[in-house]
This record gives C-alpha cells, sequence and structure tokens, in this order.
C-alpha cells in the first residue's frame, strides 16, 4: 500500500503464484507471446537472468487486474476499466491510461499470493477483445516495450536472449489473431 501514497505512482501490482509456488505474474511486458505476456511466468521465485531478478521491484507498462493497487482518484481520473472488454485486457488497457496519464505503474514482489489462474473462466479469450486490443496496445507492439530490452525474446515469458531466428513481435500477433479468427 506504500507505494500508492506516492504521487507518481498509479497502479501497484503484486506478484502472482500458482499453487506450487512457480511464478505466473510478476509484471507484463507488451508483445511478449502476443498482445501482453507475463513475464518470469513459470519461474521460481529468486532467479535470475538476462532480465534481472524476479525479486526487483519494477516498473512496468502494466500489471494484472487479478490483484492491483490503484488510487480511487487515479482510477476515476482514468475512467475506471473500459468495460467494452468482454473478459481480456481490459486490465492493461487500464494500466496504459494510467501511465498516459502520467503515472507511473509498479510491480512488487513483496506483496505475494497463490492465484489459481483462469479456474472460473478458463483460458479462452474473445476475438473481439483480441482486436480491440490490438487497436489499443498497437504504438508499442510496433516499437517494443520500453520496459523490455530489444535483445530479449518476446517469443518466450522466461527472459533469454533474442535469436535471429525469432518470428517479429507483429508476425506473431498476427498469426494468433488470424488463427483465432
Amino acid at each position: 500500500m506504500r507505494w500508492t501514497e506516492r504521487p507518481e505512482i498509479g497502479v501497484v501490482g503484486a506478484k502472482l503464484l500458482y499453487p506450487d509456488h512457480s511464478i505466473q505474474h510478476a509484471g507484463i511486458i507488451l508483445g511478449l507471446g502476443g498482445h501482453a505476456g507475463h513475464v518470469f511466468y513459470g519461474a521460481r521465485e529468486g532467479e535470475t537472468g538476462p532480465f534481472g531478478s524476479t525479486e526487483w521491484y519494477r516498473s512496468y507498462l502494466a500489471v494484472t487486474g487479478a490483484c492491483l493497487m490503484i488510487p480511487r482518484e487515479v482510477f476515476n481520473e482514468v475512467g475506471g476499466f473500459d468495460e467494452s472488454y468482454r473478459l481480456a485486457f481490459s486490465d492493461v488497457d487500464l494500466c496504459l491510461r494510467v501511465r498516459n496519464a502520467g503515472y507511473r505503474v509498479l510491480y512488487t514482489p513483496f506483496a505475494r499470493l497463490i492465484h489459481y489462474e483462469g479456474t472460473t473462466r478458463g483460458r479462452f479469450i474473445p476475438l473481439e477483445d483480441m482486436l480491440q486490443a490490438y487497436e489499443a496496445f498497437a504504438p508499442y507492439l510496433r516499437s517494443g516495450d520500453p520496459y523490455f530490452s530489444p535483445n530479449l525474446s518476446y517469443a518466450r515469458s522466461y527472459p533469454v536472449i533474442a535469436t535471429k531466428q525469432e518470428e517479429d513481435r507483429l508476425t506473431r500477433l498476427e498469426r494468433i489473431l488470424r488463427k483465432a479468427g
């Protein structure tokens, strides 16, 4: 909670763990695996690599709405969640609007919860949500997430050095959208 008391912080996200204590969420990278992916997905707490440690505070473009804290004034200022999203990506959209309003989005590894991702809703994402998110995220999908090194792979959730053979972000996302449509 202390982070949201700082005037420059708009959203704070928590570390979410699966029941086996592997990481489900430690921040969101736009373009990772498609529209937006959870970095360090499947890693163990305390792991380090070319993107640093899972235990570092970090600024991101977005964190998951499964568990985030946002001051009421900031939430009202940006208009809250966009309810035109049926199921997915409204959290990322909210974080981008918060950031565009001049606030930081922060991840803390010290707020830890067990999260049963997809248990109640499954993993289905409506095509209309994918298309709406594509439009909202397009600037970052084209240029790359400013909080993620262009030398790292957007194809893998666990940060590794990119290879020359990898499919680029936009090609991968367009393939995903064609498959979903």
